[in-house]
């Protein structure tokens, strides 16, 4: 529950370790990862370390940020009890 928190007060942008957990106990959680080059792309969270991994060696790109889509943000919001202001 902390790290979901912290995600929402960061406005969705997860770090590498808050990834960690979001994995860990949301694996199938959406996310999307913002390249440098490349076009948004939505991947689940189990899968996001590998996609980098790839776009950032085989690709020559690199990630910008990862954070939860706008609508997930907003339920997740919802569930917490924060006030949306966006």
């Amino acid at each position: 529950m902390k790290v979901l928190k912290e995600i929402v007060n960061q406005w969705g942008n997860i770090d590498s370790e808050q990834l960690k957990e979001v994995v860990a106990y949301f694996p199938d959680t959406p996310l999307v990862i913002k390249w440098g080059f490349l076009p948004r792309e939505q991947v689940k969270a189990c899968e996001v370390a590998q996609r980098i991994a790839l776009g950032e060696g085989a690709q020559g790109d690199y990630v910008r940020e990862v954070f939860i889509k706008h609508d997930h943000m907003k339920l997740l919001r919802q569930v917490l009890g924060v006030p949306d202001v966006m």
